[in-house]
C-alpha cells in the first residue's frame, strides 16, 4: 500500500522540550487499503469497513454513560401494589388539572381501541405496538422541558437548581425503555410511521404548552405516567397468569443484554424482571412530574439527592468490577 507522507519538525524556543519528529499520513486511497488491515492510530485514513475491526458504534465496549436508579424487589412490590398506586395517583382539583386528566383518559381509551388492546387478555401484538408507541412518546416531554429550561438558564444567566438534570435523566431513561423493546420486538412500517407522526405532533404541542404554562405539561405527563404504570401492572399480571396469551408468549423470555447492562441485572434475568424495572421507572416519572407541577418553577429540584445517591452506589459497584453493560 502506497502512502504519501511527510515529516514535520516544529521550530521551538530554546527552553522548550524538543519532541521526536512527527509523521502525518496525508492520504490513503480507498483502493489501496488491504482487506484485513487493522487501523493504526486515531487519525487512520483506512475505513473500518475494509478492516477486520467491528463497526465502532457496535463495539461490545460501548457503555451507557448515564446512571439510573436500580429498583429492589421490595421497592417494586410496593410501587406495583394496587393500594400504593391509588395513594400515589393525583386527584385533580383545579379546573386545569381536571381538563388535563380528562384529555389523558380519553386518549388512553382511544388508543386501546385503535391498537386492539384488551386488558382482560391482550394479544402480544397489541401490547408490542402499544409499548413501542408509548415509549417513543414518553421520551419527548423530558427532553422538551429540560431543553427549554436549559435555554432559559442561558438567557437569564441564572442557575436552574437541578431541574435540567432530572428532566434529561427522565428522557434518557424512556429512550432506554424503547431501545430495550426494540431489542425484543420488530417495528413494522406502520409502527415507524406512527412514531414519526406522533413525535412531530407532540413535540410542537409540548413546546407551545411549556412556553405558556409549564405546570400543565408536567401535570399532563404525571397523568400519562399513571396510565403507563397501570399498563405495565396489567402486562405483568397477564405474564404470570397461566392460560393468557402473554403468559404463553413471554413468560419464558430472557432479558436482552441491553437491559441486563442498563439495570445491572444478573445474567439469568428474565424479560419479566425487565418489565418490573420499567414499571418502577414509570412510577418514578409519575411522581417527578406531579411534584414539579405542584412546585414553583424556580424552586430547587428535590430529586438531586436521589441522583447523587445513585451515582455513589454506581461508583461502589464499578469499583467492585460490576460495570454497566454495553448499549
Amino acid at each position: 500500500m502506497m502512502r504519501v507522507c511527510r515529516s514535520r519538525v516544529f521550530a521551538l524556543k530554546p527552553w522548550q522540550h524538543v519532541p521526536a519528529p512527527t509523521t502525518f499520513c496525508c492520504r490513503t486511497s480507498s483502493s489501496e487499503a488491504k482487506e484485513g488491515e487493522l487501523r493504526s492510530g486515531a487519525r487512520s485514513m483506512v475505513h473500518f469497513r475494509r478492516t477486520v475491526q467491528k463497526h465502532p458504534l457496535k463495539a461490545a465496549t460501548w457503555k451507557n454513560p448515564t446512571v439510573n436508579h436500580i429498583w429492589t424487589d421490595s421497592e417494586i412490590d410496593h410501587i406495583l401494589d394496587p393500594t400504593s398506586q391509588r395513594n400515589d395517583s393525583h386527584t385533580p382539583t383545579k379546573l386545569s388539572d381536571k381538563i388535563t386528566y380528562a384529555a389523558v383518559r380519553t386518549a388512553y381509551h382511544a388508543f386501546n381501541f385503535v391498537t386492539g388492546y384488551r386488558s382482560a387478555d391482550p394479544s402480544p401484538s397489541s401490547v408490542i405496538y402499544r409499548l413501542l408507541i408509548l415509549e417513543s412518546i414518553a421520551g419527548v416531554p423530558g427532553m422538551v422541558a429540560g431543553s427549554m429550561r436549559h435555554f432559559k438558564s442561558l438567557r437569564s444567566l441564572e442557575r436552574d437548581h437541578g431541574w435540567i438534570h432530572t428532566l434529561l435523566e427522565e428522557a434518557e431513561n424512556e429512550r432506554m425503555h424503547l431501545l430495550t423493546f426494540m431489542h425484543m420486538f420488530e417495528a413494522g412500517l406502520v409502527t415507524r410511521g406512527a412514531i414519526v407522526l406522533g413525535q412531530g405532533a407532540l413535540l410542537a404541542a409540548l413546546i407551545a404548552l411549556y412556553a405558556v404554562h409549564p405546570k400543565s405539561m408536567h401535570r399532563f405527563v404525571g397523568y400519562l405516567e399513571e396510565t403507563a404504570v397501570t399498563t405495565y401492572s396489567d402486562v405483568l399480571e397477564k405474564m404470570d397468569t397461566s392460560g393468557t396469551q402473554l403468559h404463553a408468549a413471554w413468560s419464558g423470555l430472557p432479558a436482552p443484554s441491553i437491559a441486563i447492562g442498563y439495570w445491572r441485572l444478573p445474567a439469568t434475568a428474565s424479560f419479566r424482571d425487565v418489565v418490573r424495572q420499567i414499571a418502577a421507572d414509570e412510577a418514578h416519572h409519575r411522581d417527578i412530574n406531579h411534584t414539579f407541577a405542584s412546585m414553583a418553577t424556580d424552586d430547587p429540584s428535590p430529586f438531586i439527592k436521589d441522583h447523587l445517591r445513585d451515582i455513589d452506589e454506581f461508583t461502589k459497584q464499578t469499583q467492585k468490577g460490576n460495570e454497566m453493560g454495553p448499549i
